[in-house]
């Protein structure tokens, strides 16, 4: 995330240039069987991905130039953001995006989303509205794991969008239920070996358990436990929504 320092990192490099976290993000310490000691942008990923292909990748989306991007709700995980989908879609918003499309789509637009993960964090490259359209060009909002990964963006790509920063008021309440959740999903053994037997199970594993997940909460070795006990508070009380409000001025929606 562009300018986010992770705790105990220096506190005069961004987190793009801060030595250690670039040290960090090259080579993932061998903390689970379920991570390799090798950079997510390592040729052996790259073999991975082309092994397990989907045999009908589908086609890029197009965005229709009379439904463009009306709603950003960059909220992090466990922010009541399905519930916000839903809401959403009631007030007539078809469709919303949701961190369940990524993997539950009716098309598997993952390795999209993995691609786009890696030209962030890895390669430092510029999103543009036309990369994210390609994925969710059939979509008026968006929320939960997009939203939230690719905030800052997602708010340069679609500038007339409007923003909501939906959180989680009681911060314990919150990182339990990420204990609960992301870090018990990704200590999975059954998910896991699954992803070695099924393209769109490693597609699940890979995108959210190596990727987004990891890369949000700073854990690039891929230790979820570790991350969100040590970064968590630190990302949900200042950091992040300080990055989304140095972007734009925005309200804050808190439950």
């Amino acid at each position: 995330m562009g300018h986010l320092k992770p705790p105990g990192s220096s506190t005069n490099g961004a987190i793009s240039t801060n030595a250690s976290w670039k040290a960090h993000m090259q080579w993932q310490k061998w903390k689970w069987p379920f991570q390799l000691q090798l950079s997510l942008n390592s040729p052996f990923w790259k073999l991975l991905e082309a092994i397990y292909a989907l045999p009908s990748p589908p086609s890029p989306r197009q965005r229709s130039a009379s439904s463009p991007m009306q709603v950003l709700c960059v909220g992090l995980p466990r922010s009541g953001t399905e519930s916000l989908q839903q809401a959403l879609l009631h007030l007539g918003y078809s469709h919303t995006y949701h961190g369940w499309d990524i993997v539950y789509d009716n098309e598997c637009h993952s390795p999209g989303w993995v691609a786009l993960a890696r030209k962030k964090f890895y390669q430092g490259e510029a999103i543009t509205a036309a990369d994210f359209d390609a994925l969710l060009g059939h979509s008026v909002a968006v929320t939960d794991a997009a939203a939230s990964v690719f905030a800052s963006d997602m708010i340069a790509a679609y500038p007339d969008a409007k923003v909501v920063l939906n959180m989680r008021g009681d911060v314990d309440a919150w990182v339990r239920s990420l204990e609960s959740t992301l870090v018990k999903a990704n200590r999975s053994w059954g998910f896991w070996i699954a992803s070695l037997l099924d393209r769109e199970c490693f597609w699940a594993w890979h995108v959210y358990e190596r990727f987004l997940w990891p890369l949000l909460f700073r854990a690039p070795d891929g230790d979820m436990a570790r991350a969100v006990t040590k970064n968590a508070r630190w990302i949900q009380k200042g950091n992040f929504p300080g990055q989304i409000q140095a972007c734009l001025d925005i309200g804050l929606l808190t439950d």
